[in-house]
């Protein structure tokens, strides 16, 4: 009978733990320093924080807790310190854990994917999404993410738990994976074919022609990013619940994992973590408000460097300065005394010829 649950699956079996550090504490530094930037941003500007950036906030957030949770209770598991009375409940709220940013990452990227599809194709709709509505679908997607990663817990002391985990993957491949990337595929389709059926007609003003290239512009360039963060999306998720239930299958049929399988799971969990440093980047970088602000609060830090830098060489110009006036004033005082000791020398020195001459 092998014992290996399914939670083995998280643990990189050829390493040890000070390896382990080795990799992952510089990516979970990255990824909180980059989420945490965003959280900087967003509290740094108020135009920032309009209704499809809340969305981009809530997976700033989920990224922040994988940098933050994930990967320092993953390096604690990889080190095997965990008494034995606690293994159980430890690994079994590891995989909790990490499948609840797996399905919050998930729904976070399929609404803010709808919320772009809804902007470009139906923008009167798109009109009428106000805070009010983003904020409820957060709580609904930390709500649901939250239900669907405590299922496990409701086996934890079942003798069927291995062939529930089975069942646990293969729906959360399908419901968690399958159906929202299959929209996202739909909806980045339907964009694309709306933004290059768009024309500027001759007779619209030049200004207004412009101003609609430069949307058509934006709109292409925001797509693009999206596509990115979906393809790192299928590249992360994808192996990640299929090596789950490959490895549910294999314990359930009482197989050994074998070394392909352990190290196909330790390069998967690196990447699944490497993509909570590339999403804030994604729309940091090439989102136009948050680069524009990025760039503003860069430029005002050179601008107020640059002026006291400025006022520290005009202070040491005008320390110099004065110095060098004190220097002069001391030199034509010294000059001068020395000019009416010597003219005074002269007249005595006449007093007396003339004396010695009458005397004579």
């Amino acid at each position: 009978m092998n014992n290996t649950s399914t939670t083995d699956q998280f643990l990189p079996q050829s390493n040890p733990g000070m390896t382990t550090v080795k990799r992952l504490l510089p990516i979970s530094i990255a990824i909180i320093f980059s989420n945490g930037l965003v959280f900087a941003l967003f509290c740094k500007r108020k135009s920032l924080r309009t209704s499809s950036n809340y969305l981009l906030l809530g997976l700033a957030i989920c990224d922040f807790l994988t940098g933050a949770v994930n990967i320092p209770y993953f390096i604690v598991f990889s080190f095997q310190v965990v008494p034995l009375n606690m293994q159980k409940n430890y690994n079994y709220w590891l995989v909790i854990i990490h499948n609840f940013m797996a399905v919050t990452a998930a729904y976070h990227l399929l609404v803010i994917t709808a919320e772009k599809f809804l902007a470009i194709t139906k923008p009167l709709k798109h009109y009428l999404v106000t805070k009010k509505t983003v904020l409820k679908s957060l709580a609904a997607i930390w709500i649901s993410s939250t239900v669907i990663a405590s299922i496990p817990l409701a086996w934890k002391n079942s003798q069927m738990q291995l062939l529930f985990s089975v069942i646990y993957f293969s729906v959360c491949l399908v419901f968690v994976f399958v159906i929202p990337y299959a929209f996202m595929i739909y909806a980045f389709v339907v964009m694309f074919k709306a933004i290059t059926s768009k024309r500027r007609p001759s007779s619209i003003p030049r200004k207004v022609a412009s101003g609609l290239t430069w949307g058509i512009v934006n709109d292409r360039k925001c797509i693009l990013i999206f596509a990115l963060m979906a393809a790192i999306y299928v590249i992360c998720w994808l192996p990640y619940f299929t090596i789950g239930l490959v490895i549910g299958i294999k314990n359930y049929l009482c197989m050994e994992l074998t070394q392909p399988v352990n190290k196909a799971t330790e390069i998967i969990v690196l990447v699944r973590y490497i993509t909570s440093f590339t999403n804030p980047l994604l729309y940091t970088f090439f989102k136009r408000d948050f680069w524009r602000t990025l760039r503003k609060i860069s430029r005002k830090k050179e601008f107020i460097h640059g002026r006291s830098k400025s006022s520290k060489q005009r202070e040491w110009f005008l320390r110099k300065k004065s110095v060098e006036n004190s220097t002069t004033l001391s030199r034509l005082s010294w000059n001068t005394a020395e000019a009416k000791d010597a003219s005074n020398v002269k007249g005595s020195i006449s007093e007396e010829q003339i004396l010695f001459v009458s005397s004579v």
